[in-house]
């Protein structure tokens, strides 16, 4: 979909510092030294993000206002509202800078002609770089789409409208952009579902900070419909997430994406694993060793008993199956719940995105275990320590409850 307008998200980043011809241009920021960074948006944490305070410009109808942002059960709202003759929007984004890896957020925009609820990476001049940006953006006059877009030096004109199959609106869904020197493949739930590549134009390749605004737009009634001037308007966000790429499977230079593509299997289907929790040392464990479907799963002290025993089966779509070798069930997703505590027992494999995992390589030897179905990692149930601690789905955190050890057994 063409725009009518040149400027475009990341403009109003910087309108409140433009840097003119005259102006010394630093040197760019370095970006985040880390492998993982995650934001739960349980509340605002000052040392970490910024809350923008500002009037924007065109095509912008709204002043960045602080007391649009909010937070509550885990989860962040951001509002479009009105103040006096202005119409307001908000925006939150990092301190740190990021460069390549995989990009995540779990969101649910606003539904409503002339507003855009988005996700994106920024950088520019008041940054001491030149304008680059990638862009997840949703046009509230539809939101059973959703739009791609990116910037290489303030050019835009790469947006990409893809059909989603379902209102974004109506619930939380994962979406993510991996981003690399050759390309970005952009993701719906753990699958990938387009990619722009260096072959066809240039890529941005500056580190940016992650952004997350919401704002009604004027003079720019062709992209997204006029607006009705409805106000209380409200996007939520449930967290964020970035990944360094990872040296071991090629992701800098895009000849494997995330883990969940269809690349060749991290395990042996053919051997069994230990499951073992990063924080309390032990082990996942069905209940009794109970040959139920519905049985719950749990930690363990690991003494070798074959309800402690996984395999690990990649499928076609590039998801794991992780099934247990005594009874021959499959870790799920109760009900396939899609929030935060839903419990994990085992079942027979029915094909359900409930019971289907990406296992995603992470810090110190560990692995982060994601379920395809609401995108939520394999987590103990408060963190505990104790034998017989009730295994859970829960956002990430990145807590040290949330990190697997995954180790052939004996």
């Amino acid at each position: 979909m063409k725009k009518l307008v040149t400027v475009a998200l990341g403009l109003s980043l910087f309108i409140s510092n433009i840097v003119t011809s005259t102006t010394t241009i630093n040197a760019a920021p370095a970006a985040y030294s880390g492998t993982h960074y995650a934001n739960a948006l349980d509340y605002h944490n000052a040392n970490e993000m910024d809350m923008a305070d500002w009037e924007n410009g065109d095509m912008f109808n709204c002043k960045w206002e602080p007391s649009n942002i909010s937070f509550s059960n885990g989860i962040m709202d951001m509002k479009i509202d009105r103040s006096g003759d202005k119409y307001t929007g908000a925006e939150y984004r990092t301190k740190k800078y990021f460069g390549y890896g995989y990009y995540q957020v779990s969101m649910k925009p606003i539904k409503n002609d002339g507003v855009v609820s988005s996700f994106f990476t920024y950088t520019g001049p008041s940054d001491g770089t030149t304008w680059d940006e990638i862009d997840i953006e949703f046009l509230g006059k539809d939101t059973r789409h959703v739009q791609f877009n990116y910037y290489v030096d303030g050019r835009g004109g790469h947006e990409k409208w893809y059909d989603l199959g379902f209102d974004a609106s109506q619930s939380f869904h994962t979406y993510g952009f991996n981003w690399y020197e050759g390309g970005i493949t952009w993701y719906v739930d753990g699958k990938p579902v387009y990619t722009a590549t260096s072959a066809t134009d240039k890529i941005p390749s500056h580190p940016g900070k992650i952004m997350l605004n919401v704002w009604n737009g004027i003079g720019v009634d062709e992209w997204l419909k006029p607006f009705n001037g409805r106000t209380g308007l409200h996007a939520y966000y449930d967290w964020f997430s970035w990944d360094k790429p990872d040296s071991s499977n090629n992701q800098q230079t895009g000849t494997q994406q995330p883990s969940n593509s269809t690349s060749a299997s991290l395990f042996d289907s053919n051997k069994t694993y230990k499951i073992v929790n990063y924080n309390s040392h032990k082990a996942l464990d069905v209940d009794y060793g109970s040959m139920n479907n519905g049985a719950n799963v749990l930690q363990s002290t690991f003494n070798n008993y074959g309800a402690q025993k996984w395999k690990i089966e990649k499928q076609s779509n590039g998801y794991y199956l992780i099934k247990n070798a005594y009874t021959n069930k499959v870790l799920t997703v109760q009900d396939s719940a899609g929030w935060d505590g839903a419990n994990v027992t085992q079942w027979e494999y029915q094909g359900k995105p409930s019971q289907e995992w990406e296992i995603y390589p992470t810090r110190d030897n560990t692995f982060k275990i994601i379920n395809r179905n609401s995108g939520k990692l394999l987590n103990v149930s408060w963190g505990a320590v104790d034998n017989y601690a009730n295994i859970e789905q829960y956002k990430d955190v990145d807590g040290n409850a949330q990190h697997w050890w995954i180790d052939e057994c004996n």
